[in-house]
């Protein structure tokens, strides 16, 4: 029954927690103390153990169960309805694949669910595993903030340098194929991050007003700055996109040049032709009455005039800067 449980937690109050039995989860909402519960809950029977507790509404219960989800922060019953958005560490994964996370926060009580594995929870509990941790469910709360938060800066300047290299390669016009198609992705991979992060920033912005009444100032500190570095990736990521937006222009604008020059050389070389080409289909006919068709010497002297009619084309374009 309690295979959906991945971490049953009694903060300390000093940095550490205590592993709880999984087979004895709470009945009701805890009114002291500080208990986290950490569950799966594409797993076992999760949604009725949350059901028949008491004091949690329905509401929360259909949130932290949710399939699809958007950052959100909203007071519901005796505590706060936090669904939060982190980039996606996992290996194999593409980080824009941003993971949920749900959670519903008491003063004494915190309940967060998921269905794919956040990192930054694997970070908290090995700070609670040597006494490093939070000290109760406010502290984890601002502090799952503010590793959600921090886990995405490197996500977003490996995007910067990524596109600093390609705008290098477009300046000194070095740009390959398979470029322009990283540059696709990395214009997805923006809009899929700021997706999620515009209303995250909005989210942890009420979350800090929300509990404000059971925060320390500390904590809403941390939670105001969590607020403010994600401001600053919204903001680098609509300058990633303004660039990315330049750069496709610019190979648009490059292969056009490519192509204006190819048809070009290809202008030239058939105004040079067309004559040449009459004259040789003039003289193909094969009908009575065609000069030098008595002659030996007449196919060279031909030849020579058609030599002498393409340099003197040559010479005439050039002067008149067709090229």
């Amino acid at each position: 029954m309690s295979d959906f449980i991945i971490h049953h937690l009694e903060l300390n109050g000093q940095g550490g927690a205590t592993a709880l039995d999984h087979h004895k989860l709470p009945t009701q909402v805890p009114k002291e103390g500080s208990r986290w519960v950490h569950i799966d809950f594409s797993k076992g029977d999760a949604r009725g153990w949350l059901s028949d507790m008491e004091d949690i509404p329905e509401a929360v219960v259909d949130a932290l169960f949710a399939d699809e989800t958007r950052p959100r922060s909203t007071k519901i019953g005796q505590g706060v309805l936090v669904t939060l958005r982190g980039v996606n560490l996992n290996p194999g994964s593409n980080p824009s694949d941003m993971v949920s996370l749900r959670l519903w926060v008491t003063p004494h009580f915190i309940i967060s669910s998921r269905r794919r594995r956040l990192l930054s929870v694997q970070d908290i509990v090995q700070d609670l595993t040597n006494n490093e941790g939070p000290i109760n469910t406010a502290d984890l709360m601002a502090t799952l903030t503010q590793t959600l938060t921090s886990r995405m800066a490197s996500v977003i300047d490996d995007l910067e340098d990524e596109l600093a290299e390609l705008e290098e390669n477009l300046i000194q016009n070095n740009v390959e194929s398979d470029q322009r198609s990283t540059l696709v992705q990395r214009r997805i991979e923006t809009v899929r991050l700021r997706r999620f992060l515009v209303p995250q920033k909005e989210a942890i912005q009420r979350l800090a007003v929300e509990s404000q009444t059971w925060l320390t100032k500390e904590q809403v500190v941390l939670i105001q700055e969590s607020a403010n570095d994600i401001t600053r990736y919204v903001e680098a990521l609509e300058s990633l996109r303004e660039r990315c937006l330049f750069m496709q222009e610019e190979f648009v604008n490059l292969q056009s040049e490519k192509m204006n020059a190819r048809m070009y050389v290809l202008s030239i070389l058939s105004g040079i032709f067309l004559p040449l080409g009459f004259l040789t289909g003039l003289f193909g006919i094969n009908i009575g009455g065609m000069p030098g068709t008595g002659s030996g010497a007449a196919f060279w002297l031909f030849c020579g005039a058609l030599t002498i009619l393409g340099v003197g084309q040559f010479v005439i374009m050039r002067k008149s800067r067709w090229f």
